[in-house]
């Protein structure tokens, strides 16, 4: 993990979201990127926070993961 973990102390909780919901969705991003996108972290929870916090991105980000999961190694 290139930097990391996040700890709650180091966010500012929000009526949306509390300190630990964002240093867990940043823990979260990192070990996501750090496994180079592993299919079986995209959960339904890391893509609607993802999408929350970087819009459409998300949208991008599941496509080249379904994409890159389909293809055949023959």
């Amino acid at each position: 993990m290139p930097r990391g973990p996040f700890l709650p102390s180091e966010f500012v909780p929000t009526q949306f979201s509390s300190a630990a919901d964002k240093s867990n969705f940043g823990n979260t991003l990192l070990h996501f990127l750090d496994s180079d996108c592993a299919r079986e972290l995209f959960t339904k929870k890391f893509y609607d926070r993802l999408s929350m916090t970087f819009g459409h991105i998300a949208h991008y980000v599941e496509y080249a993961i379904m994409r890159s999961s389909c293809r055949s190694t023959a």
